[in-house]
């Protein structure tokens, strides 16, 4: 058989595209939600509610928390974690608050501590863009960077 016929064979029409020319045009993915597993979700899902002010999805799922992450974003919170999370800073959720110094007072109030990302405590960064950010850990260890945009950008 020639090229061309097996082409024809194969259901693709002569002079077809390449595929690589064909999914260009198809819409890229887009991120739908983030999945953590805790070893209590009602404390998980409080610690996101009350410190970021993330609103709770209602699901049917009995061992589930999601909260609403914004854009058609959520987070899924899963039961059942029995060990610690490896600590790793580098590994973490990025959230973006209106005010850090409203989630800061939080976290203080509630004893809870936070860094810049070099560990240093109850110190904030500032990005060069002038976001200024913290590191905190949920209740299970998850490392959360948190940040603003009410620094000054450097010029």
């Amino acid at each position: 058989m020639r090229a061309s016929g097996l082409l024809l064979a194969l259901g693709a029409p002569l002079g077809a595209a390449p595929a690589s020319a064909q999914t260009a045009s198809v819409a890229p993915a887009q991120a739908e939600h983030v999945a953590i597993q805790a070893s209590d979700i009602d404390r998980s899902a409080t610690f996101y509610h009350e410190a970021f002010g993330l609103r709770l999805i209602p699901t049917p799922l009995k061992n589930r928390r999601w909260l609403d992450l914004g854009h058609g974003m959520a987070l899924h919170i899963l039961d059942g974690r029995t060990a610690p999370k490896p600590s790793n800073r580098d590994e973490h959720l990025a959230l973006h608050v209106d005010d850090l110094a409203t989630v800061t007072a939080w976290l203080d109030a509630h004893h809870l501590v936070w860094t810049n990302f070099t560990g240093e405590p109850r110190k904030m960064q500032l990005r060069f863009d002038g976001v200024r950010q913290i590191y905190v850990q949920d209740p299970d260890g998850y490392w959360l960077e948190v940040g603003d945009s009410r620094g000054v950008p450097a010029k």
